[in-house]
């Protein structure tokens, strides 16, 4: 009995170390259970690269999670690409100095968080932006806050020019409206709609989908995609409908999501494996290469 006493004590000391102490919480980042390792979509032996659309680097991870943790762990679970914005944009910049290779940076089209709220209206923000593009290689705008109502401003007018001029790809955490207000001020825009607006009805995402061809939707942090686990039957529909136009992210806004990176791509393989080979291709990383002109060669095809 002591002994199932103290083994139980050890158990919760041992919890309490690796998730409340920082030491503890980056072991459980760095370290990689076995088990991941053998994770599948369709067959035992392959684990198909993840096109990660959804990352932040921003100013509260820079201390409990660097870059080479970062880029380290994106390898060892067979993530070759990140799709990066963050506040400030020197975040994205530290990441892409890991590993140019790797990154793909966004531009947030403001300075802090505070800004995610007023940004359309500010006339500074376009001189921002401006002055990012020129000096700086980014691959598109994003992932910034707009909403109903703030897009018909000089400002996102002036990002929606940007965009086009560039050949920028934006990244919207907006709802159905503003994205399709949008696609009004620039219909050969390319946008990724992040979060799938994070809370819309997948049947108003199947009907975007339907509507505008140049519309990406990132499912990160949508729990109602697969519940439990098992991909829900409405999202399957729609993913084999447009199997070209939906892509994952881990969404690491903070510390806290980055100690969870390994494991939201061994929740998406989960559910991949159930759909059609290509499907799950396509959806784990085809798209996001094709969305920004990439090139992938199948180590198993040489």
């Amino acid at each position: 009995m002591n002994i199932i006493r103290g083994l139980t004590r050890l158990g919760v000391v041992m919890g309490r170390f690796l998730t409340r102490t920082k030491i503890g919480r980056t072991i459980v980042f760095l370290s990689l259970p076995l088990a991941i390792l053998t994770v599948a979509l369709w067959k035992p032996e392959h684990v198909p690269p993840i096109f990660d659309a959804q990352v932040h680097y921003n100013l509260e991870s820079w201390d409990p999670v660097s870059v080479k943790a970062i880029l380290n762990t994106a390898n060892e679970v067979n993530v070759p690409w990140l799709l990066v914005g963050s506040l400030p944009n020197e975040g994205t910049w530290r990441l892409y100095d890991g590993d140019p290779e790797r990154v793909i940076p966004m531009l947030v089209p403001y300075r802090t968080r505070e800004q995610r709220e007023t940004w359309f209206a500010d006339p500074k923000m376009q001189a921002y932006m401006e002055d990012e593009i020129r000096d700086r290689s980014y691959r598109g705008i994003g992932e910034f806050f707009l909403f109903d109502g703030q897009v018909d401003t000089p400002v996102v007018r002036r990002m929606v020019e940007l965009a086009q001029q560039h050949n920028l790809v934006l990244h919207a955490r907006s709802d159905a409206s503003a994205i399709r207000q949008l696609f009004a001020l620039g219909p050969k825009l390319r946008i990724i709609w992040a979060h799938g607006g994070m809370f819309t009805p997948p049947e108003t995402i199947g009907e975007m989908l339907d509507r505008y061809s140049r519309l990406w939707v990132d499912i990160s942090h949508r729990g109602d995609v697969a519940p439990g686990g098992t991909l829900d039957p409405e999202w399957r529909e729609i993913m084999l409908r447009h199997p070209d136009r939906f892509l994952l992210g881990s969404g690491t806004y903070n510390a806290h999501y980055w100690y969870q990176f390994r494991y939201y791509f061994e929740r998406y393989r989960d559910w991949l494996k159930t759909l059609p080979p290509e499907v799950a291709e396509d959806i784990a990383f085809r798209n996001g290469l094709e969305l920004f002109g990439l090139k992938y060669q199948d180590p198993g095809k040489n």
